[in-house]
Formats: structure tokens, C-alpha cells, sequence
């Protein structure tokens, strides 16, 4: 059904589609905590240094 080399290309497709995923919820983790981490800086008073005057 899906010819003498699926039994390489279909895990292929399985281990990228795990890692792509991975990577995927490794970033939106990342975002999270470093939006966490902003808001409780600038809870505390701490200002961002980039700007533009």
C-alpha cells in the first residue's frame, strides 16, 4: 500500500511531526514564563532600558 520504502519514510514523518511538536510547546512555555517574568519585574518597579527618546 504505501510501496517498499514506507517503513523508512512513515517513522521519518512520526519523529519529525514529535519534534516540531516538541519544539512547539517548548516555545509557547518559554513566551509564558518570560511574560510572567516581565510583569513581575515591572510589579516591582523595574523599567525597561530600550527606547526611543
Amino acid at each position: 500500500m504505501f510501496g517498499e520504502h514506507a517503513g523508512f519514510i512513515i517513522p521519518s514523518y512520526i519523529i519529525s511531526f514529535a519534534a516540531i511538536l516538541g519544539m512547539t510547546i517548548f516555545i509557547i512555555a518559554q513566551h509564558r514564563s518570560r511574560k510572567t517574568e516581565l510583569k513581575r519585574l515591572e510589579d516591582a518597579g523595574v523599567k525597561r532600558r530600550a527606547s526611543n527618546d
